[in-house]
């Protein structure tokens, strides 16, 4: 099962990553550096998820959790965008928060997935050593459990979105560390507080959804480049086929990590009971 979750987390994060560089239409981010932003995003999360489970127990890597994973991040990418030489306009800010939160998406999908997977009654479409019955995968993949997680996820990008905005327009205005940092904080937390405060509504995601939107737009019409557009890299093929390698991999990788932090949890999270653990000692011998 960790393979298909592992390789749905990678195909996820691969086309949001073609969507960034495609969105970024003019004077174009090196892909290689996307790349090390999305790995910086899986490596952090990863850290986080490492972290809680040595203070208590880490479970399903949502609602008040999501908070600290945007949070985190929101103080992070200021101090790392203020050293890119590569930030010389607004868009970047929202390129770079995307590529970084859709690293730390990817494992937060892996981290959860396995739960709502094995809580669905058609969980053996995706059975070891069994083979996938399509009418059943089908039905699993229009769950609302994985629903569910799949806006989690959305509304993390969103977030991104929004915090890329702002630290574009602070940097690029000439504010100050310190306020573009308090403002990214309070961006992002509102995105996902307004989400936990409307219970995932998807009316509202979409209204949010159409938010974002709108400010990529405005960022692309105001583009200091737009009067030249650059063209795709010549080996924009090679290098697309390494983003899905690396993608891939590293999915694989955090996969094999979060599997070995299920089989030896800590105890109760901090934030919950840790229920959803996954438990692998053997019966309690006290009758």
């Amino acid at each position: 099962m960790e393979i298909y979750i592992a390789s749905f987390a990678g195909l996820l994060s691969s086309l949001l990553l073609t969507i960034v560089y495609l969105a970024d239409r003019y004077e174009r981010e090196p892909i290689d550096l996307i790349q090390n932003f999305f790995l910086s995003g899986l490596l952090f999360q990863l850290v986080l998820i490492l972290a809680v489970n040595a203070l208590g127990g880490a479970g399903p890597w949502s609602g008040a959790w999501l908070l600290v994973t945007v949070g985190c991040a929101a103080i992070y990418l200021p101090y790392q965008l203020r050293k890119q030489a590569e930030m010389d306009e607004r868009f970047d800010g929202i390129v770079y928060s995307v590529a970084f939160l859709g690293g730390a998406t990817c494992v937060i999908h892996l981290q959860n997935l396995p739960g709502v997977v094995a809580a669905s009654q058609y969980r053996d479409a995706l059975a070891s050593g069994v083979a996938p019955d399509l009418r059943d995968l089908l039905i699993l993949i229009t769950s609302p459990g994985l629903s569910a997680e799949l806006g989690h996820g959305c509304v993390v990008i969103l977030a991104a979105v929004f915090v890329g905005a702002v630290i574009g327009a602070f940097q690029l205005g000439g504010r100050t560390l310190l306020q573009t940092v308090v403002v990214s904080v309070v961006t992002g937390g509102a995105v996902l507080g307004i989400d936990l405060a409307t219970g995932g509504s998807w009316t509202i995601r979409g209204v949010m959804a159409v938010a974002a939107f709108g400010v990529v737009l405005a960022f692309k019409r105001r583009s200091v480049f737009k009067d030249r557009p650059q063209p795709l890299e010549r080996d924009v093929l090679v290098l697309a086929v390494k983003t899905v390698l690396v993608v891939f991999g590293a999915a694989l990788l955090a996969t094999v990590l979060l599997q070995t932090i299920a089989e030896d949890p800590v105890g109760p999270g901090l934030l919950g009971d840790g229920a959803h653990a996954v438990q692998t000692r053997g019966p309690d011998p006290t009758p």
